[in-house]
């Protein structure tokens, strides 16, 4: 067979295995809203080594892990269930506190959630590799127990969706070295809802979408079969959601009024990873990653009026009506983040042919440096990771990999003004328990 059919036919069955891939419902569970849950074997090791090449799931750190399951058509599907537990707690209003008032609290905000991501690659020559991975990389979704918590007149729902498609193509330019390149094709829906007014106000709020394309590119380094040092780079991805601004008609029924053509930027940012994986033993190995994301790209949450804009949003809920004019904020919640930092370290043994058994520690550095840019929609704080894990050898042709890991999030204060000028205090608490799941298989 020619090579420009080995091309056609792997393309196709990459696409065909791309189209039906799953990516479930989302929740953030990295610095910021990122979701690092991308890889259940990366999972169990608190992702030490995510980008050295363990698995076709390391592509999505680093897109030279292409190369890494040789010749065939190879398959993987990672699953992750992640329960979060978070609540959050208003101090005071103005100075005054009102800890003790039943409206401080919010209940439980986030929900369970489902991350799903799949892997494909086929090897065209000796040298040449093509594949996909399809992910859903940034996300969250906030929705507090008490919708009247003194707090949703900064957020009472939060919800963002990303689905991205990488097609890569790697060169093995030299014996253990790999190079890769691809692009990135991202949908994002997002909407955010604010109390109008007052905690007991109807709802206001923007809902939009919009595609964003970005690039990947890595190399993976195998000096000797016992050393795998791999470093990959996601680019920054910029969405313009373009969509509706609206205030709701009642409380009650929560019909829409008062409609009008809005917009909302959302910076993302570029990723770099660097992970090596070393084998002290032939049963032993040592991992560890180094991951840099540029969260300085986020320095607000912006709705600007598409056209003129009838709102009632900010003034009460007995104010009067305003027209916002084409061009012009209609609101805005400022974050002016830092970097975020992640570091990893961890291992793996081989405890038979067949049993790979695996654990690992983080750290992360979260990019809210200080609680006036802590956003209560978007909770973020420094967090350890701790994980184990397993994978198990079904035949020749077909592997599991199960992970664990508990999220231990320090309290995080906050300290933000409200549309209306009200400066808020407060403080989130939060606990993540995450398992996944995996299969592969070669064809």
């Amino acid at each position: 067979m020619c090579r420009a059919s080995r091309l056609a036919n792997g393309l196709a069955a990459i696409l065909a295995f791309g189209a039906v891939a799953v990516v479930g419902v989302n929740s953030a569970h990295a610095g910021g809203f990122g979701i690092r849950e991308q890889s259940a074997s990366g999972q169990g090791a608190s992702f030490a080594g995510a980008a050295a090449g363990n698995d076709l799931s390391s592509m999505f750190w680093n897109p030279a892990a292409v190369s890494v399951k040789g010749k065939g058509l190879n398959f993987e599907s990672h699953y992750s269930l992640i329960v979060p537990r978070a609540d959050i707690s208003v101090h005071t209003l103005d100075g005054v506190d009102v800890s003790a008032s039943p409206l401080s609290e919010s209940g439980n905000f986030p929900a369970p959630a489902i991350v799903g991501a799949s892997y494909g690659a086929y090897q065209l020559s000796d040298k040449l590799y093509v594949g996909v991975s399809i992910n859903s990389p940034f996300g969250l979704t906030t929705k507090p127990d008490n919708s009247q918590y003194l707090g949703s007149v900064l957020a009472r729902m939060s919800k963002l969706l990303t689905l991205n498609a990488s097609p890569t193509v790697g060169y093995k330019i030299a014996p253990g070295l790999t190079v890769a390149a691809g692009f990135q094709v991202q949908y994002a829906d997002g909407e955010f809802k604010f109390a109008t007014g007052a905690p007991s106000g109807t709802s206001s709020g923007f809902e939009g979408d919009d595609w964003a394309f970005g690039a990947t590119a890595g190399i993976l380094y195998q000096p000797s079969p016992t050393t795998s040092i791999g470093l990959g780079y996601r680019s920054r991805l910029s969405h313009t959601l373009e969509g509706d601004f609206y205030t709701n008609a009642s409380s009650l029924t929560g019909g829409r009024a008062l409609v009008s053509n809005a917009e909302a930027d959302i910076n993302l940012p570029d990723i770099v990873t660097l992970s090596v994986k070393q084998a002290i033993s032939p049963k032993v190995r040592l991992m560890g990653t180094v991951e840099w994301s540029n969260w300085s790209r986020f320095e607000d949450l912006t709705v600007t009026a598409a056209d003129d804009t009838v709102t009632v949003f900010n003034l009460g809920p007995t104010g009067p009506i305003s027209t916002t004019a084409a061009g012009s904020e209609i609101a805005s919640i400022s974050a002016g983040w830092g970097d975020g930092w992640y570091l990893s370290a961890g291992g793996e043994y081989d405890a038979s042919k067949f049993v790979t058994m695996r654990a690992g520690v983080g750290y992360e550095i979260s990019p809210v440096k200080s609680p006036k840019q802590r956003v209560l929609g978007i909770p973020d704080s420094n967090r350890l990771w701790l994980s184990a894990g397993a994978s198990l050898a079904l035949s020749e042709s077909m592997e599991v990999d199960i992970g664990y890991t508990h999220v231990a999030i320090g309290s995080a204060d906050f300290d933000r003004n409200t549309f209306s000028g009200t400066n808020m205090t407060g403080e989130i608490h939060a606990v993540i328990d995450i398992l996944a799941v995996s299969l592969k298989t070669r064809w």
